[in-house]
């Protein structure tokens, strides 16, 4: 060797050295060197004082220079893949090998963390081993960070193809029913005076109209659901009538299908309960529906009702079991079952519509009601769903006024007479409009429109003092919404506008929207599309 490549090869270490020491100060790395003889022999071995303190260490008494201190720690599935890249870097006489790798390590207190070494290999002018350092450094919460950020990624790609499945199927669920609506709209037409054809149509219609709204409130109330937005409303109610109800709602079904509905209710004993009955039959509806979409035509289905006592004062804990023969579920799909958005792959019931959020929807309204809802399931055998609730049982005051109430209180719009009443109705939609007037007038009452928020205000201004008996609001409108208009009618400087009952009638339908009213200091919020009940109490309790 000359003295020049000597020479070359004394700066080129001390710049080396110098990179170690200024790399290691800056991350905290420990560094290793070997020293070979002329023959390639590993000659001698030296850990850092750093890099023994990395791994727990002190000294050459705990962790001597020998190789195998460290190749000795090397977690079993890393260690043959390491100490090839190790071997092969000296062997590389071409020297155009670099040593960059990432691995396991037993430390001292047992446990395994990543480190990631990187050295470089001087030679001598034959192209053998002469020297081999490098860094070592702990990439612990590097790799953690990279683990999580992997598993964050891998969930979202998942949630991400979920909801695009959701979505390629709600497109078609969406769709069908619209079809319906807009081709029997046409047909309707075109035999506008064949009214049993019309009378036909306009049934098919309203079917296909019920169906796309419970495709909607599935998404709305999933959505509410997951921003936590779903308060329970605690009302007296009867079980043995909502069960009525229940078997009333899906009796078309079940009778399109030729199926028999057999049902238990010889278990329950208190009847008379407090919840939320709305959510309670929207559960019920769920699993009924299901039942019957997914069995067979002819087949057989089980409404069980069970009441068990509870260490809790005036509750009961109730159990719902939805029983059918139908074409059952994989054990796969009920690993997912209650994930939004989820839907089973079978040729047998690809053709039948939902949004694969039911299920997720039904155990949470369970579990704020203090139960649960399981499953068991076989296929080709059927299903049965079990939803259980804790419910208060009524008192004997709520027990007398139950029974007292009316019976189907949806007839209080039209068996109400509001003859001499005026209603004003803020609603900037012709067709929304026409609808609500229609229902309102059928009680008698005048109704008066105004088409935004401010012709309502300009209205109630020019009016003579109680001229108007109550005002029904839309939220969204041009020009002035809802709320602003309500806050300048409740600014007028006349002795009725505090008595006045104003009631939201929009489609801002969110617990959070319903606040909103209220804090604009409205009485009352009914949402689109209407529930005549739910419009029947508010003309009976301010009207009546």
């Amino acid at each position: 060797m000359t003295s020049a490549n000597k020479q070359y090869l004394v700066e080129e270490n001390r710049r080396l050295q110098n990179a170690f020491d200024l790399i290691h100060e800056a991350m905290k790395s420990g560094w290793w060197s070997m020293d070979f003889d002329e023959r390639g022999t590993m000659v001698a071995v030296h850990w850092s004082h750093e890099f023994r303190k990395m791994l727990g260490y002190h000294d050459t008494t705990d962790f001597p220079d020998e190789l195998n201190s460290w190749s000795d720690l090397l977690h079993p599935e890393d260690k043959l893949g390491v100490l090839k890249e190790f071997w092969d870097t000296i062997s590389d006489y071409r020297g155009t090998k670099t040593y960059d790798v990432r691995y396991r390590l037993m430390v001292a207190s047992g446990e395994y963390r990543w480190f990631h070494a990187a050295g470089r290999l001087s030679r001598r002018e034959g192209g053998g081993p002469e020297r081999f350092e490098g860094l070592f450094v702990d990439i612990t919460e590097q790799v953690r960070q990279e683990n999580l950020l992997r598993d964050a990624l891998r969930q979202a790609e998942a949630a991400s193809g979920a909801k695009t499945d959701f979505l390629s199927s709600m497109s078609h669920d969406i769709r069908t029913p619209m079809n319906g609506i807009i081709g029997m709209t046409a047909i309707a037409a075109s035999h506008i005076d064949d009214k049993e054809r019309v009378a036909d149509c306009l049934q098919k219609i309203a079917g296909a109209s019920a169906h796309l709204l419970s495709l909607i409130n599935e998404v709305l109330d999933m959505s509410k659901i997951e921003s936590g937005k779903v308060d329970l409303d605690d009302a007296p109610f009867n079980l043995r009538e909502l069960i009525d109800n229940l078997l009333s709602l899906t009796r078309p079904q079940v009778e399109q299908h030729g199926h028999t509905v057999e049902v238990s209710l010889d278990k329950l004993h208190n009847e008379y309960v407090v919840g939320d009955a709305v959510r309670l039959q929207q559960v019920f509806v769920n699993l009924m529906s299901n039942a019957i979409k997914y069995t067979p035509d002819g087949g057989h289905i089980s409404l069980t009702v069970t009441e068990r006592n509870t260490v809790r004062t005036n509750f009961a804990h109730y159990e719902f079991a939805f029983q059918d023969n139908g074409f059952g579920m994989s054990q796969a799909f009920l690993q997912t079952i209650f994930e939004p958005f989820s839907r089973a792959e079978d040729t047998r019931t690809n053709k039948i519509q939902g949004t694969g959020l039911g299920m997720p929807i039904a155990r949470n309204i369970a579990r704020m009601m203090g139960g649960d809802i399981a499953v068991e399931s076989e296929e080709g055998v059927g299903s049965c769903f079990t939803f259980s609730a804790l419910l208060q049982l009524q008192d004997q005051q709520q027990i007398e006024n139950s029974r007292n109430a009316t019976s189907n209180p949806m007839d209080d719009v039209t068996q109400l007479d509001l003859t001499g009443k005026r209603i004003l109705l803020a609603e900037d939609n012709d067709l929304n409009y026409e609808i609500a007037a229609t229902i309102l007038e059928e009680t008698g009452a005048a109704v008066e429109w105004a088409q935004n928020g401010a012709e309502a205000v300009k209205m109630m201004s020019e009016q003579p003092e109680h001229y108007y008996d109550i005002v029904f609001m839309d939220i969204q409108m041009p020009v002035m919404n809802g709320l602003d208009a309500t806050r300048s009618i409740r600014s007028l400087n006349r002795a009725d506008i505090h008595s006045l009952p104003i009631v939201a009638m929009t489609a801002n339908a969110f617990s959070d929207d319903v606040q909103r009213s209220l804090d604009a200091g409205m009485n009352g919020h009914i949402a689109k599309p209407l529930n005549l009940q739910e419009l029947a109490g508010v003309l009976a309790k301010y009207l009546g």
